[in-house]
């Protein structure tokens, strides 16, 4: 006997403080039925009139439903609860601590961040993912699902946001070729507001860690477009982006950035009449052309040449800015993998001219003087326009001799009857 007193006294010790750690009488904890109970009733309110129905054939079917996350696993306070109906107001649901990943996210993110001035808000979980209904990003039903993240965003985008460009910027996306593929042809993979600005760590555009940061854009875009990406970095305007370079061109400045289009869209940025004034931007700057010494008046030796006045005329099959220099690719001439590198010239103005040879492309484009710089094209020129205009003249005064003659003669006619 004296041998089990040990035990025994252990055995106490341990009864003694369960009992002082589990109050008495306490039974199990509310279950999902003692909840609905109350609130599937499709009538129930808060005193200040809030509704408090809960669905639960579709918290059933919610990723916490299917989970086996009960009412007690978010609403943490109600495990203490032994008397129901239980106190109106009850402690917010920490989502943190489960998701503790997201939550850090978002509390350095533009949404976990106090917006100053008049109407100021934060952005909960709640508001992008749901309550009581939540899915998973990849169920089609979720408010999270690639298709329908637009709809999720611009609830607050395109009614209570206005941002520095106004709340009509970001609706520019519905009129994009990136939108159009999401919810006309069903594609998911195309590019939603996630895609570029990210999810739980949205940070505004002038945050270095923002993901469509001017130094981050590149590689945001590069994501969907591997191949372009690659082809830009290799060519003269990748290579100082690289480097670090501010000042030249990355996929915003081109294509825009909400209401991209393909570049076969009458609207595009980068459409075929387009071109050329979209590259002037920089080509023409003084500053930049100071800087780095690039040549100005790209634009209008380009709209003086054969070409450029085609381009004017609305013609889409010209050549223009990207024809020759290239699109993502673009390479100093200097570059025998540049497309206007002399070795290469025939073969690029081949394109459109079958059967161009060494002499036909000498002729240059970008001509400031062409009496000075290219005198074999400006008396051929001289001679067409010459021509041109003589001929016209010739007809002009055809036309005139036929029309005074047919006048005579009516005249005639009628006086003579």
């Amino acid at each position: 006997m004296s041998r089990d007193l040990p035990i025994f006294f252990a055995l106490a010790l341990a009864l003694a403080v369960l009992a002082a750690v589990l109050p008495l009488g306490a039974g199990p904890a509310a279950t999902d039925d003692d909840c609905l109970a109350c609130h599937s009733d499709k009538d129930l309110k808060s005193g200040q009139g809030k509704p408090l129905f809960v669905d639960g054939a579709r918290f059933q079917l919610s990723i916490h439903g299917q989970g086996g996350v009960g009412c007690v696993g978010c609403h943490a306070d109600l495990g203490k609860v032994k008397d129901f109906p239980h106190a109106e107001k009850l402690a917010v649901v920490e989502c943190a601590a489960c998701h503790e990943d997201a939550a850090a996210e978002i509390k350095g993110s533009v949404h976990g961040r106090a917006h100053e001035g008049p109407g100021t808000f934060l952005v909960s979980c709640k508001d992008c993912h749901g309550t009581h209904d939540i899915r998973g990003k990849e169920d089609m039903a979720s408010s999270v699902f690639a298709m329908n993240i637009p709809d999720t965003c611009e609830r607050c985008h395109l009614e209570r946001v206005q941002g520095k460009r106004g709340q009509g910027f970001v609706g520019t996306y519905n009129d994009s070729i990136h939108f159009r593929v999401l919810k006309k042809s069903g594609l998911s993979l195309s590019a939603t507001c996630a895609t570029c600005h990210g999810s739980h760590g949205v940070r505004p555009t002038d945050d270095p860690e923002s993901k469509v940061a001017r130094k981050n854009v590149i590689r945001t875009c590069g994501r969907c477009h591997a191949g372009i990406e690659k082809t830009y970095l290799e060519g003269v305007h990748g290579k100082d982006y690289a480097k670090g370079s501010a000042d030249v061109p990355v996929c915003t400045d081109c294509h825009s950035e909400h209401d991209i289009e393909a570049p076969e869209s009458l609207t595009s940025a980068v459409y075929a009449t387009q071109v050329a004034a979209v590259c002037s931007r920089c080509h023409d700057d003084e500053r930049l052309a100071r800087q780095y010494g690039l040549i100005t008046s790209r634009l209008r030796t380009y709209s003086d040449s054969y070409h450029g006045t085609a381009s004017g005329y609305g013609e889409t099959k010209v050549a223009n800015c990207a024809s020759c220099h290239g699109f993502h690719d673009v390479r100093n001439s200097t570059d025998p993998l540049s497309s206007i590198h002399p070795d290469n010239l025939s073969q690029t103005c081949g394109r459109c001219h079958a059967g161009a040879g060494p002499n036909f492309a000498k002729g240059k484009i970008h001509v400031v003087s062409e009496k000075t710089e290219s005198k074999g094209a400006y008396i051929a020129k001289i001679f067409y326009m010459t021509a041109i205009g003589g001929l016209i003249s010739v007809f002009l005064i055809f036309i005139a001799v036929d029309l005074t003659r047919r006048a005579r003669t009516r005249w005639k006619a009628n006086k003579n009857r």
